[in-house]
């Protein structure tokens, strides 16, 4: 494996086409506006702003442009830490409804946590915005399957609007915090992917215990850590009743200028993420890795290669090679620490069976890259 080799790859089946790209995007950009338009019209609690988030945003999209992700922003404003107590309630038997329960829920897991908006509800209650189905609380907490619910319901809606019921279809509801939606376009000849996912835009602080950023770490600058810690972090609703902490907005901002100099880090992701899709992850191992534990990879290579010399574009082959080894080790030992908080291991809820099926496969590409390049 080396750079003219790779090169050859990146050109052939990993560059994205212009032209196409321009198409979508002016199909896609307009057509999300208008049905976000429509949802904060039958309720301002979500608002139209948008952060623009994933793999086309961030410039690091495969080959052709079907995928759109977008946050949509719970307007719930900033938050803070505060300190923990029971939360009694729960499903109903048949997982429909929420209700007050005897016992408390466990306490959130890592990387999880319950969300008080206190007033807020009130304001929300006085004003007609939280009644019936519309309700997103329980008690004093905003509950993220509530949310969800309710915007997947007016996403619905907005999509059997006559302009867009005969383009646009609306997937059920999954574990996913994302409401997907599938669009066919005119002289295009596969499905567009939007994902929507309803996003409380809290700013959290960073906790010591996320152990970020690292003593004397070199990678990313001071600036960039003073920057993303402004940002600070969100929230998407992901499981039934804990909030997921999402740092896609700081992961956005640590990818914003990281090539200014010419270097190759966002190259050798998208190589990987193509490696994965071709070549790593098909037939029974297809759901082992996501781009989401390439794109962690990637920043644990650069805080440990933090010089823009160790990426210069003729070390692309050795970046590649050290970023597919560093995936290897994570793969064998069934952990990959997020980096913005490693108390979160992204292949815990993994099959090991599929994880070793990849690991076999990543293997065998390693001893004859040129067979499969």
């Amino acid at each position: 494996m080396d750079n003219t080799i790779l090169n050859h790859f990146y050109e052939n089946d990993v560059k994205m086409r212009r032209d196409e790209t321009k198409r979508v995007t002016k199909e896609v950009l307009p057509l999300v506006d208008e049905l976000l338009r429509y949802v904060n019209q039958r309720d301002s609690r979500f608002l139209i702003k948008t952060e623009k988030v994933g793999s086309y945003h961030t410039h690091l999209k495969v080959k052709r442009p079907d995928e759109f992700d977008f946050s949509v922003v719970v307007d719930v404003g900033k938050l803070y830490w505060s300190n923990s107590y029971p939360r009694n309630y729960g499903f109903d038997e048949f997982k429909k409804n929420i209700e007050s329960k005897a016992i408390a829920l466990p306490n959130p897991p890592t990387g999880q946590c319950f969300t008080k908006i206190g007033s807020l509800v009130a304001r929300w209650d006085s004003e007609g915005l939280n009644d019936g189905g519309a309700s997103m609380t329980f008690n004093n907490d905003i509950v993220p399957i509530k949310v969800k619910r309710r915007f997947k319901a007016l996403v619905a809606e907005a999509v059997n609007q006559p302009k867009m019921r005969n383009r646009v279809t609306a997937d059920r509801l999954s574990e996913s915090p994302a409401i997907t939606l599938s669009i066919t376009l005119p002289n295009i000849s596969y499905p567009i992917s939007i994902d929507l996912c309803p996003m409380i835009e809290a700013r959290l602080e960073f906790k010591n215990e996320f152990n970020w950023p690292r003593l004397g770490i070199q990678w990313p600058s001071g600036d960039k850590i003073s920057c993303i810690k402004d940002i600070g972090i969100h929230e998407v609703a992901k499981a039934p009743f804990y909030w997921t902490l999402s740092f896609a907005a700081c992961e956005k901002e640590l990818l914003e200028s990281i090539d200014e100099n010419g270097t190759c880090r966002r190259k050798c992701l998208r190589i990987l993420k193509t490696l994965k899709e071709k070549i790593w992850c098909t037939d029974n191992a297809r759901k082992g890795l996501t781009s989401y534990h390439l794109k962690n990879v990637l920043f644990w290579e650069c805080e440990d290669h933090p010089f823009d010399t160790e990426w210069q574009q003729e070390l692309l082959a050795t970046r590649v090679r050290t970023m597919i080894y560093r995936l290897l080790g994570y793969l064998q030992r069934g952990n990959l620490p997020l980096y913005f908080h490693t108390g979160v291991n992204l292949l815990s809820s993994k099959d090991k069976d599929v994880l070793q099926q990849v690991a076999n496969n990543i293997k065998s590409f390693v001893e004859q890259p040129k067979k499969y390049l």
